[in-house]
């Protein structure tokens, strides 16, 4: 049974290129939702714990190496065991989520050491993205406010209500333990002429403000830049980032 993959086009694609040669076969998947790739994860031979706040539409899933668990990925402290998968994947859960932070640890925590995690966001610094903040506040993926008591129910219940930038992620990933390997996208959604011209004008900003922070001694953040300059996240719909537990924890 082929079941409805609610996530942006290519993305579960571009999940499945980045694990296929990654050793192991203990697979977290949350959030779930209904369940299309845990489906694509068990065809490819994984093990796999598939988590979400509702869990009803996985039982339609039969296979001996599924586990659904229900979970509210907001709890501090979440049940999933320690030092238990090889991999962990979260697609487009993180910016609907209050407690960022704890999500992140909690996937650190459950890890075992030298296992990868694969995590995605809406790109909110495309060139689209940028374009929608300048003129409207607001950033591409995240166009209605939400107005307690006033929104659509729909929307307060499920909206994507905490806008994540590469800067903010990589942060967090990397205070939590993680080392950051590749960024990735799915597809490219702002390639324009418009962008395309103007480009050279963020590389330039970018450039500036690397030389103005190492006169001032705050370090040489060149290597952020370029990636933030990348095609994956200029242009790109959604961010893909894949990432690392270390084998052994720094002393």
């Amino acid at each position: 049974m082929k079941l409805e993959a609610i996530a942006p086009s290519g993305l579960h694609e571009k999940v499945l290129e980045l694990i296929a040669d990654l050793p192991g076969l203990n697979v977290l998947d949350a959030p779930a939702g209904f369940g299309a790739l845990t489906e694509k994860l068990l065809a490819n031979g994984k093990r796999v714990v598939a988590a979400d706040l509702d869990i009803d539409k996985l039982m339609v899933i039969n296979n001996d190496n599924l586990q659904p668990i229900k979970l509210d990925f907001n709890d501090a402290c979440l049940s999933l065991p320690d030092d238990s998968f090889d991999v962990a994947i979260s697609i487009e859960g993180i910016e609907h989520l209050q407690c960022q932070w704890n999500w992140i640890r909690n996937l650190y925590r459950s890890l075992k050491p030298g296992g990868y995690l694969v995590i995605t966001t809406p790109n909110i610094l495309n060139f689209k993205s940028r374009v929608r903040y300048l003129l409207e506040g607001r950033y591409e993926h995240f166009k209605r406010p939400l107005v307690k008591n006033k929104s659509w129910s729909h929307d307060l219940e499920n909206y994507h209500i905490s806008p994540l930038s590469y800067f903010e992620l990589q942060f967090i990933l990397e205070s939590s333990g993680f080392n950051v390997l590749e960024v990735h996208t799915n597809k490219y959604s702002s390639k324009s002429i418009i962008s395309m011209a103007l480009r050279p004008i963020f590389n330039l900003v970018y450039k500036y403000k690397n030389m103005r922070d190492m006169r001032r001694n705050r370090g040489n953040h060149g290597l952020l830049y370029e990636t933030i300059m990348s095609d994956a996240l200029f242009f790109g719909e959604c961010l893909v980032v894949l990432a690392r537990k270390p084998v052994n924890k720094e002393i």
